[in-house]
């Protein structure tokens, strides 16, 4: 009986120790997927540009040569927001929650679109910031 109380008392101790550990880690997995979505709207957005002779997109339904950023996105579709699986990402504007990738233009002077800020939104706060240089 004194030994099963001690085997029991290890794997509790264990327990205590492993689930903190489980549930950071699947934090992580799911902000790498948040800085994944992140670098896949860039190359949508770069995309764009490209075939817009160096223009970028003033929102994600801007349309050039036929398409749209989210046309340009794998599998011509939203990506999936790594906290809720839900297919809603990019959004137009800044993220504001957990698992949100934003899209913003940046305008100059003359109202020319010369780039754009991408921001990943992680569990606590944005954990990627992504423009083209400006």
């Amino acid at each position: 009986m004194i030994e099963l109380m001690v085997v029991v008392m290890i794997m509790g101790v264990l327990v205590i120790i492993a689930v903190p550990n489980f549930v950071r880690m699947q934090v992580n997995a799911k902000e790498a997927g948040v800085k994944s979505n992140s670098h896949a709207v860039q190359v949508a957005a770069e995309d764009f540009a490209v075939r817009a002779q160096g223009v970028y997109a003033t929102d994600l339904s801007d349309v050039a040569m036929g398409e749209t950023i989210i046309d340009m996105l794998p599998q011509n579709q939203r990506l999936v927001n790594p906290f809720s699986r839900v297919r809603t990402e990019p959004i137009d504007g800044p993220a504001g929650t957990a698992g949100e990738t934003g899209y913003e233009p940046v305008v100059d002077g003359m109202g020319i679109n010369v780039g754009y800020i991408i921001t990943g939104h992680g569990q606590s706060g944005v954990i990627a910031r992504l423009s083209n240089g400006m």
